[in-house]
């Protein structure tokens, strides 16, 4: 039988971490290309501002979350 030490332990999380991270950014990603799809079935006219909406990063986009958790204007 195979001793679970700390070191697996840590593995463990580390690894259940990186995967949420990763997972929480692909989804942002999918939202961003609904967007863009979205905008395409609009009026060409409209197209550019409408995809502005999707332009933010994942990591700006993560950036703008923690600043207003942090923000007492904005209570949880």
């Amino acid at each position: 039988m195979m001793k679970i030490t700390r070191q697996h332990i840590i593995l463990t999380l580390t690894l259940a971490l990186a995967l949420t991270a990763c997972s929480k950014q692909n989804w942002y990603q999918g939202m961003q290309s609904a967007q863009t799809a979205d905008c395409m079935k609009g009026p060409a006219s409209e197209y550019d501002d409408c995809n502005k909406q999707s332009d933010e990063t994942y990591n700006d986009y993560q950036k703008s979350r923690e600043d207003l958790t942090k923000d007492p204007s904005h209570p949880e």
